[in-house]
């Protein structure tokens, strides 16, 4: 008999353990969320930000190990969708395509549209009364970013780079006229040391009429039963973080 309830509390224990969790999320950073930490302006292999702090919290609790790669944006969502390198990322916003091809966690941070011109080439600025006006330009964009809330925007004509600082420097050059982002990240970029975009004397800026918050969620894979878990154990341990506080504390360390 003590045998065997020795053999039920192994197998137990077993069931409860958790495998090394693989992480990924864009290489381009998306400050102050997911960025590499900088040393005297110089970026280290050390990722960091708001939705670091919550997956590490959710994680230590539960004493899950787990690592963070930063990839280009297509090739995470790709390898996520798979399922067997990676099985979750840290920032994503909805799309019917995504949720048909990934599971989603509740909203945990939510962030705001602004959209961006060169005053070199507009120097008395753009007619933009509605997120539809932006079809009158010839719009940049990120490769691979879905743009969810811009839902009255033709992304198909979206001109697309590798990265912000990229996106900036084609605007200045008059190759797009205009593109749109979340004003946090916008400004987290500046504060990690990536490009001060607030700071560009010739970078022009205006909140993005009518358009909603941005909500942002943890994505998994479908293709692994370890993604429904992790989404069901995140999911409770957002709501708790929620309810405490806890989650609001972690993000004004980063979003004033």
């Amino acid at each position: 008999m003590y045998r065997l309830i020795l053999l039920f509390l192994s197998a137990s224990a077993c069931a409860n353990e958790w495998p090394t969790i693989n992480i990924c999320d864009d290489v381009a950073e998306w400050p102050p969320y997911t960025f590499y930490e900088r040393e005297k302006g110089v970026k280290t292999q050390s990722v960091k930000g708001f939705s670091v702090d919550v997956i590490q919290a959710v994680f230590v609790k539960n004493k899950i190990k787990y690592k963070i790669e930063l990839l280009p944006w297509k090739r995470c969502m790709f390898e996520v969708e798979q399922g067997k390198q990676y099985q979750m990322i840290l920032n994503a916003t909805k799309n019917p395509d995504r949720e048909r091809a990934y599971l989603f966690s509740d909203s945990f941070y939510q962030t705001h549209y602004y959209y961006f011109y060169s005053k070199k080439t507009h120097p008395t600025g753009l007619s933009i009364k509605s997120q539809a006006d932006l079809n009158n330009y010839t719009m940049g964009g990120i490769n691979g970013y879905a743009y969810s809330a811009l839902v009255d925007v033709n992304k198909e004509k979206i001109s697309r780079t590798v990265d912000y600082i990229a996106l900036v420097k084609m605007l200045h050059a008059g190759r797009v006229d205009v593109f749109a982002e979340d004003i946090e990240a916008i400004t987290g970029m500046g504060e990690v040391g990536a490009y001060d975009f607030i700071g560009d004397a010739q970078l022009g800026m205006a909140i993005l009429p009518g358009v909603e918050e941005n909500k942002f969620h943890m994505i998994f894979t479908k293709k692994d039963p370890l993604g429904k878990a992790l989404r069901d154990l995140i999911n409770k341990e957002i709501q708790q973080m929620k309810r405490s506080g806890e989650l609001n504390k972690l993000l004004i360390k980063y979003v004033k």
